[in-house]
């Protein structure tokens, strides 16, 4: 958002906390599929390509390299979802997102592939805590970021202040601590924690990302993320032996590899009950605003609808109704 607002000319006060538990500890992945029914990602053919260029102007600005094509294997966990694809690869929209197939019974050495699988096409992934880290330097040499912990007592609705200055605007972007900021509860975004295992293994795949009922991502020098657990109303930021153990499961699954565990992160995903993120301006306070919910999917959807946001702020540009934050009222 701050971002997007700056190339707009518009001054921007960026408040954060120095905390980070989803952005920064992320996969970053960007895959165009919802696998569960072989179905396309919402607006994909609008999210994607912007995505992409979103991220490699960023790295010409911040000098910084973070973005990688990426090659999705996806194993089959049934017959129905290998006729899914089978089907699907045949329609136009889904052509340029899924291989056409002929032999889905390819030999992937130490997989375990009993349904086959197959390959997605146009995937990347972002390496979310090197961007993270290069945006917050960034922002901080353009002296737009600070650091703290928004206090009420400091904020004046009715004036639109905070510490003493005045806005035009204020956005609020609390990702799942949504619930501590009184004026945008009806959209009840939820707290979906996510567990991530770094592991290594000189056995598998350096070039594909393996993918069923979970993920194995290369990130190089035979280390990869396995990920990543669903974990609905769990509000402590505390790695579990639990995860680790589904965790290792889902290895199990995938392949018959050797693998060590190096570490383990967590992250709240802000997840919200319709799967749409939240926009829009209060209904009663002009001026305060929400942008926030973007659950699983944050790495593609974040640039493109946070231009849109910018424009709506900016321009009076009405935004995509799934995502606007009056669905919650009437």
């Amino acid at each position: 958002m701050a971002i997007q607002l700056m190339k707009r000319g518009v001054g921007v006060t960026l408040l954060d906390r120095g905390k980070n538990h989803s952005s920064a500890v992320a996969s970053g992945m960007v895959n165009p599929m919802v696998f569960r029914r072989m179905n396309l990602s919402w607006r994909v053919d609008e999210m994607l390509p912007y995505a992409r260029d979103f991220y490699l102007e960023l790295e010409d600005t911040l000098k910084a390299k973070f973005y990688d094509t990426l090659r999705i294997r996806r194993f089959f966990s049934s017959e129905q979802e290998r006729g899914y694809w089978e089907k699907k690869q045949h329609e136009v929209e889904y052509q340029k997102y899924l291989t056409l197939h002929d032999d889905f019974d390819e030999k992937v050495p130490l997989a375990k592939n009993e349904f086959g699988s197959g390959i997605v096409k146009k995937a990347f992934w972002i390496r979310s805590k090197r961007f993270m880290e290069k945006m917050h330097l960034f922002l901080k040499e353009q002296k737009v970021l600070q650091y703290g912990q928004f206090e009420p007592a400091k904020f004046i609705l009715e004036e639109l202040s905070y510490d003493g200055s005045i806005y035009d605007s204020i956005v609020f972007c609390c990702g799942s601590d949504n619930d501590k900021i009184p004026y945008f509860n009806q959209a009840n975004i939820q707290h979906n924690r996510g567990q991530i295992l770094h592991i290594e293994s000189s056995e598998l795949s350096q070039h594909e990302l393996w993918n069923r009922k979970g993920f194995i991502l290369p990130v190089g020098e035979e280390k990869f993320m396995l990920g990543a657990t669903y974990e609905w109303n769990e509000p402590s930021l505390n790695i579990t032996a639990q995860a680790r153990e589904k965790l290792e499961e889902v290895f199990q699954t995938i392949t018959e590899a050797s693998y060590e565990v190096h570490g383990q992160t967590v992250g709240m995903r802000p997840t919200v009950a319709d799967r749409r993120p939240v926009m829009g301006e209060h209904p009663e306070h002009r001026g305060l605003f929400i942008f926030n919910g973007l659950g699983t999917k944050g790495y593609m959807l974040a640039p493109l609808l946070s231009l849109e946001m910018a424009q709506y702020m900016t321009e009076g540009i009405a935004l995509h109704k799934e995502v606007a934050f009056s669905r919650f009222y009437k």
